[in-house]
């Protein structure tokens, strides 16, 4: 089993994996003649990601056979940060050499530099993805990511949880509180991208979670959120260039520690 995967962009790639290597430690590549997937649970079971990238989207893109490769997103963020902007990534596989192989070449130049990951022997946990995506929510919107980002920065002044209230009719508020004060933001309905609000709804969610997951706001062209009264958050990432991210955080409850129970098996 071997695979290469090419992309010109190195700008996409990078942004991918220095945000999943703030969630999680270690991954597993999902490499088909068809997409690149990567799914992956955070340590503490409270938020759950899927990335799903079509091989149309891709500059190159090569494999005959499914192949699964385990890795250390921190390893492979610090090799990534090592590209420039404008160069070409090429990342190779082949099961003989038990290891990746990164390559990047520098725009309208002979210029290459190559790096090798060792693989990682991963006990994958199968992820219950499609329990998540069969919840119905009654409330959802598309919006612009700096919108959500400039919430999130409000509300880290006051607190380490962000509310997120929808409105039918009206719109969306996310506050904050704590002992020095309050925030609200409101944004009317004018200032979403699509909505389709049918009732209130209203849950908490943890910053920190959210702002990890917000490092990708910068390569995302647009932002899909779906919410429903103390459930899962929603959110799917459209990527530019192509690519989905589906990302699900577990709801909060404002001062009360997280109980280990109350975690994504529970959907």
């Amino acid at each position: 089993m071997s695979f290469t995967l090419k992309i010109e962009n190195s700008r996409i790639l990078k942004g991918i994996i220095e945000t999943l290597s703030s969630i999680i430690d270690e991954t597993e590549f999902r490499v088909s003649p068809s997409e690149f997937t990567i799914s992956a649970m955070d340590p503490s079971r409270i938020c759950l990601l899927k990335l799903s990238i079509k091989k149309e989207n891709f500059d190159e893109y090569t494999c005959k056979k499914e192949s699964k490769v385990g890795l250390n997103l921190d390893d492979l963020d610090k090799i990534l940060k090592r590209s420039a902007a404008n160069d070409t990534i090429e990342i190779d596989f082949n099961e003989e050499d038990q290891k990746i192989k990164i390559k990047m070449t520098r725009e309208g130049s002979s210029r290459s530099r190559s790096f090798s990951l060792a693989l990682l022997d991963i006990e994958y946990e199968e992820i219950p993805m499609e329990n998540l995506l069969k919840i119905e929510y009654s409330s959802k919107w598309v919006i612009e990511p700096e919108l959500l980002v400039e919430a999130i920065k409000d509300a880290e002044i006051y607190a380490e949880i962000l509310n997120m209230k929808s409105t039918k009719g009206q719109g969306l508020t996310f506050s904050s509180s704590g002992q020095i004060g309050e925030m609200n933001y409101e944004i009317g309905l004018d200032e979403l991208i699509d909505s389709d609000i049918n009732e209130d709804c209203s849950s908490a969610y943890s910053l920190t979670f959210l702002k990890a997951i917000l490092k990708i706001a910068s390569i995302t062209e647009k932002l899909e959120i779906s919410l429903r009264t103390d459930h899962p958050l929603k959110m799917v990432f459209n990527l530019l260039e192509g690519g989905e991210l589906f990302y699900f955080l577990a709801p909060r409850v404002e001062e009360e520690e997280y109980d280990e129970d109350e975690d994504m098996d529970e959907f």
